[in-house]
């Protein structure tokens, strides 16, 4: 007797199968294709002509590109080639084989619904009792732009490198003119006055350097390739990148996803809540972020909105090496009575005026020292003649703050933010989305959008599979 089951590649089968016989029960893939089903696309089918060639359904598309990006691939010619190897993608085909052409000109065309598909799947989330309001954390991770750090120059360079270019595409015409004598032996059988091929690329550069010139200021500096993207420090040093923000409910379900060219967090606290707010269509009563959220003005406005703020400040960070500097103005005691702070050594710093930062316009009060030239510990507590000590008018807002953060209950309640750490290493890791392929501020943050759209809709699957 045989021990082994028989192989036969070429076996027929008696009926025609169906694809979906392929797709396990509660397959992520079969999720997908329901949810992107109630998906309205009439806005993109209005734009198609019945005049042609029949195209395949937007529906059929989407289904595509959140399966791709909910499995970690982006490429289109990936996404065609699956089409034609990978069960899942074939039965989110309806068995089609689209061009990666196709693919990639679908998603290119269509940055602005990107978003109203993200929102969308919100919603579902929301129907489904996921996305709970309560609280809402924020965070942002830095993606790799696609596009070459060399090609980033200041105006004087592209002024140089412009004038470059003329050189070498009048060299380019003179080389072409001196061959022309010669066209027989050198084109054979054609007319013997087409432009050489580096003439066309030369003169494509040239268009984009001068575009370039016309939108660069003077001292700034911007890539011919990508020129929103910046260069903004990540952990892999500082490159030209941009700053993807996320905002995720308790439950990880990603309800504000937008790209900023920002290379710091702090100017995108607000933006981030307001967007996650009007993305969810409910207000969060609690607010978590790391530091590089903080500021005075995001602490004001935050207060004024009745948010409960979970946002420690830059120097909460630091309290090692405050501890060490007996001196640090952390260790001034301040008397509201007398409207005065008494140093470590005992003296008192009075009020002198208040200040106006001439940038940020914030105001402080100063107080100063006028007993510091007597005392024995000058040099190990100023620098100047005199100890200063600028106190901004919105200090008691930030020490609440930092009270209710040392609490046992604050402490705990802030160790919820590291659940979106969780999200990042996922999506940067384990999906290696670290890098990005489209180009543009608008676009890339499409980009971001749909990689949190497979996210979302990873935990739909998650939640209806349970």
């Amino acid at each position: 007797m045989e021990k082994f089951k028989p192989i036969n590649n070429e076996q027929l089968f008696l009926l025609p199968p169906s694809i979906t016989d392929f797709i396990p029960e509660g397959h992520l893939a079969r999720i997908i294709n329901e949810i992107v089903d109630t998906i309205d696309v009439s806005e993109i089918e209005s734009r198609y002509s019945i005049l042609g060639q029949k195209s395949y359904s937007p529906h059929l598309l989407l289904k595509l590109l959140f399966y791709a990006y909910s499995t970690g691939i982006r490429s289109g010619r990936k996404i065609a080639a699956c089409c034609e190897q990978d069960t899942a993608f074939m039965y989110l085909a309806s068995m089609y084989k689209p061009d990666f052409r196709t693919i990639n000109d679908f998603r290119k065309n269509n940055i602005p619904f990107i978003q109203k598909a993200f929102l969308h799947i919100v919603q579902i989330c929301r129907e489904l009792g996921m996305a709970k309001a309560g609280m809402l954390i924020l965070d942002g991770s830095k993606l790799k732009a696609n596009a070459n750090a060399s090609r980033t120059k200041t105006k004087q360079q592209y002024e140089q490198w412009l004038q470059q270019i003329d050189e070498e595409i009048k060299t380019i015409l003179d080389h072409a003119a001196k061959e022309d004598r010669d066209e027989d032996q050198r084109y054979g059988t054609t007319r013997g006055d087409e432009l050489p091929k580096e003439l066309h690329s030369k003169q494509k550069l040239k268009t984009k350097i001068i575009k370039a010139l016309s939108q660069i200021k003077e001292g700034d500096k911007i890539n011919l390739t990508d020129q929103d993207a910046k260069y903004i420090k990540g952990k892999r040093g500082i490159d030209l990148n941009y700053n993807c923000q996320a905002a995720i409910t308790e439950d990880g379900i990603i309800v504000g996803a937008y790209a900023s060219n920002n290379c710091s967090d702090r100017p995108e606290t607000i933006r981030a809540v307001e967007n996650a707010e009007e993305v969810a269509g409910i207000k969060f009563d609690q607010i978590l972020a790391d530091s590089g959220y903080a500021s005075y003005d995001n602490y004001e406005h935050l207060s004024k909105e009745g948010k409960d703020i979970y946002i420690p400040d830059q120097q909460m960070n630091n309290e090692k090496e405050i501890v060490k500097n007996p001196y640090h103005r952390n260790h001034f005691i301040y008397q509201q009575e007398e409207d005065c702070l008494i140093c470590p050594e005992g003296k008192q710093l009075l009020f002198t005026r208040t200040h106006a930062h001439k940038r940020t316009k914030q105001k402080s009060k100063i107080y100063k020292c006028n007993a510091c030239p007597q005392c024995d510990k000058q040099k190990l507590c100023t620098k100047g003649k005199y100890r200063e000590i600028h106190i901004e008018l919105r200090e008691p807002l930030r020490e609440k703050i930092r009270d209710k953060l040392k609490t046992t209950e604050g402490k705990k309640q802030y160790l919820k933010r590291m659940r979106i750490e969780s999200i990042f290493g996922n999506i940067k890791h384990n999906l290696n989305y670290t890098h990005l392929y489209l180009k543009g501020l608008e676009k890339v943050t499409a980009e971001w959008q749909l990689i949190c759209i497979g996210h979302n809709l990873k935990k739909i699957h998650k939640r209806k599979a349970a």
